[in-house]
């Protein structure tokens, strides 16, 4: 936002120097960005009456003027100006005046100093001086006339006193929930709150004496769509004479960064940049029995705005119509169709207030940011809709001519909530770390414009002003009593804490030693989207039974659904570096997946991993270990190990439907305590196809919040190294081939041993003399006590009762 100086010292006057009010502004949370200093590119130029004018005796094109400067004397100028009349008043630089560099025919506008302006004979006619255009004084690029003055100027006073020069313009960063201070007025609150400085208030027309007006002049307007418009306001007026705006407003929206276009429009931007309240002017002829609708474009596609350029509208967009077409994209821009024009001889100004939401959201879909939008995505004043047109009703009347045709219409089918703050004086102490008086806090909230009530000795109730929508709740204020003087006298002391240990979180310190693990079995993590293509959620379904969860507003349609399983962006991820020539890829990812239950949306955590290529060396002469089932099947039984108890965790066959990512014959589900906790195996050769991968690439699924359930060694424990030996003992049992050798295994850990520390499964055998229908599977299990060492015979019995044990519930026998 821009803030002009001189503009500023019509609402506030300030002791205080540039440099203190932009240091105060900062330290108020309104950072001035830039400040640039605006000098006059002229000398000696003066306002002057053109008392009279004569055709030049020899040129057609150009005038002899009588031109009166008042004190400043009496002169007799040549000038070829198109506008230049007699009663007009126009600036004269006298002979001696230096003018912009450029300012004889270049067109530059540079601002260095020219030669001082000497007398001149024109065609045989002496010229005492020059009648300058905009161009000639640096105050614009029009040099199509002779700058004409407002007709109050008196003569004789110096030209850069009467523009307000030399200025002084700031250029304030406003965060978003300030969007009061989009304004010269609002800024001027801000800064009159800063430096406890009177306000002046803004003048406004009044309207209550406006004439009934006929049928004919008369608008009406009706909110479809109060939800996005809970106030509209509109003011008719006629007898409208479309010309430039004087010079004095042209050049405050210039220090604004706004140019001129016509005196309505810059009317309707000038009380914009001075109150922050956007408004629009409608031809009023070309508005359709005089009815304004403000509703959905649901019935429409396609709407062409002032710029000439054909918008595709959105359903929900909100537009400004008639009975029969849109008029403008509500808070966005209007349309050509109603523009106001050199013909316009009346107008209807609209002043409105537009959920910031609603505006933000068609704004940033079509691409087509504005003045307009940008105040209104951050909330205008809810209460100054009426204040704005009468403003610009009133400026309408001085430079149009306009005067007011028919009452004004002003709608408010949802009033705004009131919102009242009860305020605890000691907590607003506690809050900032310094002790205020009562009277100050009092008096800091109601500079602000907050309306304060004493509701007992040590509360307050606190209702904040309209133009305030960011001021909710305790801490606003709080935050307001604090920024007025800076924080600079709250102390610098760290707050007084208690120190406590907090209980360990299970999900961190599961996920850390899943990190840890994984990273020391020699995979590297990764960080993949949580945004998917629809088809990756067809290929890998979640290992729960969910539904896929849509994107409301996606990116592009290949992240249209949130991921219902990791290993898509893990083969992604792998196709990447296969891409780039890699030709050994482990991965593993721990994050969250999403999907659409019965009961709503749900998220759980899971950990994946890929691998492909080259696993580990193979050794002096041997070729390098690949990769595979049994490779990723190997490391997930040493992360699982450290994580459950012995024996918890079993293998079983998959069936296709489960997983038809997997190869059928090379892939298992995992369970613990009967329940599925993951899936491991190889890549189905089709979708290795469907992926270009031309080589077998193994991967795993774990649901982290189930292993949490399940897990019992999370945190590390100090376990000195045993002080007695372990005993082993072999076994190889003669098993129907159709049993796994994890059933075997699981069923050791759950026979009655208290001794067993340890089964390790070192040998399968098949054929033989063991026929088709049987196989052998050895194991070694190791038995230790933590208080003795043990003997040969204690070992032998335990052993012996295991076995037999495990044999009767397993229907083997031992192998002679």
């Amino acid at each position: 936002m821009k803030l002009p100086l001189s503009w500023l010292g019509e609402f506030v006057t300030l002791e205080a120097d540039g440099e203190e009010l932009c240091r105060r502004l900062t330290v108020a949370g309104l950072e001035v960005e830039a400040v640039e200093h605006l000098k006059p590119a002229f000398l000696d130029v003066y306002t002057a009456e053109v008392r009279a004018v004569e055709r030049h005796p020899n040129a057609d094109r150009l005038s002899v003027c009588d031109v009166d400067a008042g004190v400043a004397g009496r002169y007799r100028v040549v000038c070829g100006a198109p506008n230049v009349r007699a009663g007009m008043k126009a600036a004269l630089a006298r002979v001696g005046a230096r003018l912009a560099a450029g300012a004889h025919g270049s067109g530059s506008g540079r601002i260095e100093e020219a030669p001082p302006l000497e007398a001149a004979v024109i065609r045989g006619v002496r010229s005492e001086g020059m009648l300058c255009s905009e161009l000639e004084l640096a105050l614009s690029k029009d040099h199509e006339g002779i700058l004409e003055l407002p007709a109050d100027t008196p003569p004789g006073v110096a030209l850069s006193e009467v523009l307000g020069l030399p200025d002084t313009v700031l250029d304030i960063a406003i965060t978003p929930n300030r969007g009061d201070c989009l304004s010269v007025y609002g800024l001027a609150r801000e800064v009159a709150a800063l430096f406890d400085a009177p306000l002046r208030q803004p003048h406004f027309l009044e309207l209550e004496a406006a004439p009934a007006g006929s049928e004919r002049d008369r608008v009406r307007v009706r909110i479809e769509a109060p939800e996005l418009c809970p106030r509209y306001a509109a003011l008719p007026m006629s007898g409208i004479s479309i010309r430039p705006s004087p010079i004095w407003l042209r050049r405050r929206l210039e220090l604004c960064g706004m140019r001129g276009l016509n005196n309505v429009v810059d009317i309707t931007n000038y009380v914009m940049l001075e109150l922050g309240q956007p408004l629009h002017a409608f031809d009023a002829s070309q508005i359709r029995e005089r009815e304004i609708v403000v509703r959905r474009a649901e019935r429409d596609s396609a709407f062409t705005t002032l710029d000439g350029v054909e918008r595709r509208l959105n359903a929900s967009d909100l537009v400004i119509a008639d009975r029969e077409r849109v008029l403008a994209i509500a808070g966005v821009m209007g349309g050509r169709n109603s523009e106001v024009s050199e013909t316009t001889t009346a107008i209807i100004l609209e002043s409105a207030y537009f959920e910031p939401a609603s505006i933000a959201r068609t704004a940033r879909r079509l691409g087509l940011r504005s003045e307009s939008s940008y105040r209104f995505e951050r909330g205008i004043d809810r209460a100054g809709q009426a204040n704005a047109l009468r403003r610009a009703a009133e400026l309408v009347q001085q430079l149009a001519g306009g005067r007011v045709a028919a009452p004004l219409v002003d709608l408010e089918p949802r009033p705004a909530a009131e919102r009242r703050i009860t305020v605890d004086l000691g907590g607003v102490a506690a809050a900032l770390g310094t002790r205020l008086p009562d009277e100050e806090i009092k008096r800091r909230l109601r500079a602000v414009g907050v309306t304060v009530t004493l509701l007992d000795p040590n509360r307050i109730e606190a209702v904040p002003p309209s133009f305030r929508p960011d001021l909710n709740e305790t801490a606003d204020l709080v935050e307001e009593v604090a920024r007025l003087k800076g924080l600079s006298e709250i102390p610098a002391e760290l707050p007084v804490r208690r120190a406590g240990v907090l209980p360990p979180n299970r999900d961190r310190a599961l996920a850390r030693k899943l990190r840890d693990l994984l990273t020391g079995c020699g995979l590297v993590e990764a960080r993949t989207l949580a945004f998917v293509a629809p088809e990756d959620n067809r290929h890998f379904p979640s290992l729960q039974a969910s539904r896929p969860l849509v994107v409301t507003n996606p990116l592009s349609s290949e992240l249209s659904e949130m991921r219902a399983s990791l290993l898509p962006g893990l083969l992604g991820a792998l196709r990447f570096n296969l891409n780039r020539e890699a030709s050994a890829v482990h991965l593993f990812e721990i994050g969250k997946v999403f999907g659409e239950m019965d009961e709503g949306a749900r998220e759980s955590a899971r950990v994946a991993g890929v691998s492909f290529g080259d696993y580990a060396y193979g050794g002096i002469g041997q070729a390098p270990i690949k990769s595979g089932f049994f490779t990723v099947k190997g490391i997930l039984e040493a992360c699982l190990s450290a994580l459950l108890p012995q024996g918890a965790v079993s293998y079983e066959p998959i069936e296709s439907p489960q997983a038809p990512y997997l190869h059928p014959g090379r892939a298992a589900t995992i369970k613990c305590g009967g329940e599925l906790i993951g899936l491991v195996g190889e890549l189905h050769p089709a979708e290795a196809l469907r992926l270009e991968i031309s080589a077998p690439c193994s991967l795993f699924e774990l649901d982290v919040t189930l292993l949490a359930v399940h897990s019992s060694k999370l945190y590390h424990t100090i376990v000195p190294p045993p002080r007695f030996p372990a005993v082993r003992r072999d076994v190889a049992l003669v098993v129907n081939k159709t049993l796994a050798a994890g059933e075997v295994l699981k069923a050791f850990w759950t026979g009655n041993a208290p001794m067993l520390e340890s089964v390790e499964l070192f040998d399968v055998f098949e054929g033989g003399n063991l026929g088709d229908e049987k196989k052998s599977v050895a194991v070694a299990c190791r038995y230790r006590s933590a208080d003795r060492t043990l003997t040969d015979e204690e070992v032998n019995r335990t052993h012996t009762g295991l076995v037999d044990q495990v044999a009767r519930k397993l229907g083997a026998s031992l192998r002679s």
